[in-house]
């Protein structure tokens, strides 16, 4: 991206939490190093950090390296804070961290950006492609089916389901079953057009935390747009055990 640009065309989210300082302190420097600071906005969430991270956020939020930082005292989870994060952002596009994932390479920005102009305007997320078979693999929401029938983002398209008819298939791959594949983006780290976030009211509010990378692959397909798989170039991604709610 060009160094002359008056108004940067991406935000960077990075989600923080806990007790866990150096995993955000890696992240925000990760950031900081590898990416020119007039091409990105920085927004951060804090879910209730504690206090190194804490003294530490509001350091750089004063001394300009963080645009916007929102701070909760109790862990709202993921999802949540994510809707408070991306309330003001008006960049075209958002680039969303969580603090175990981190930038390894100052081409990562560019590469990203690039990929994303490189699409079709029906193209709206990036990221390294990941598939579940089943709702068990990633949520506890009994009538996962039910669950995209009844969203906002909804369009009619039948939800996935190894039953006939899932994904309107009654013989995929000969076999006489739906298709109850879910194709998602991982939820570590990915690229979005902030106008489909927007549409889609992302992330949905009866969310929290588990299986919304998922859901948001399925609220896409609904759509009729498209993920593309181009990987984590330049960025190390879900690098910790799962943690947190």
């Amino acid at each position: 991206m060009s160094q002359h640009v008056s108004k940067p065309r991406l935000t960077l989210c990075v989600l923080t939490f806990g007790e866990q300082f150096r995993l955000a302190k890696r992240t925000l420097e990760s950031i900081w190093s590898n990416c020119d600071r007039a091409d990105f906005r920085l927004v951060v969430g804090a879910n209730a950090v504690g206090a190194d991270t804490l003294s530490f956020l509001y350091e750089r939020h004063r001394s300009g390296d963080i645009d916007e930082l929102i701070i909760s005292p109790r862990n709202l989870s993921k999802c949540p804070m994510m809707r408070r994060m991306f309330a003001n952002i008006t960049t075209e596009y958002i680039w969303w961290f969580d603090d175990d994932s981190f930038i390894r390479d100052s081409g990562a920005l560019n590469e990203w950006i690039h990929a994303a102009e490189a699409a079709p305007k029906t193209t709206v997320i990036w990221g390294a492609m990941g598939q579940c078979n089943h709702r068990l693999a990633f949520t506890d929401i009994e009538n996962i089916a039910g669950f995209v029938r009844s969203s906002d983002w909804y369009r009619g398209l039948p939800p996935p389901s190894w039953r006939p008819g899932g994904k309107g298939e009654l013989d995929f791959r000969g076999q006489g079953t739906g298709d109850g594949r879910w194709l998602f983006i991982f939820g570590g780290c990915w690229l979005i057009r902030t106008s489909a976030v927007r549409i889609l009211d992302w992330p949905d509010p009866r969310l929290t935390r588990h299986g919304d990378d998922v859901i948001l692959g399925e609220a896409i397909r609904q759509q009729g747009w498209e993920m593309s798989n181009i990987g984590t170039p330049g960025v190390s991604m879900n690098t910790e055990p799962r943690r947190g709610t």
